[in-house]
């Protein structure tokens, strides 16, 4: 379990990022314009690529972690 001084794993953090944006899918099917599948597809991609520029610049720009 994740603590204020042990960050949440990336993956947790891109996971809640999905969920999220089901549940703005989900509160606009109720609404007068809902989201079509692929503007629903879309968001979830935009998602998955903002994580895979976050691993990316990581992975380039390792951090020295102290004992």
């Amino acid at each position: 379990m994740a603590t204020a001084l042990e960050p949440r794993p990336l993956a947790d953090l891109e996971m809640d990022s999905v969920l999220a944006v089901e549940a703005a899918w989900e509160q606009r099917a109720h609404g007068l314009r809902p989201w079509t599948t692929q503007e629903f597809l879309d968001a979830v991609a935009s998602v998955h690529a903002r994580y895979a520029l976050r691993r990316e610049w990581l992975r380039r720009h390792p951090q020295g972690v102290e004992p």
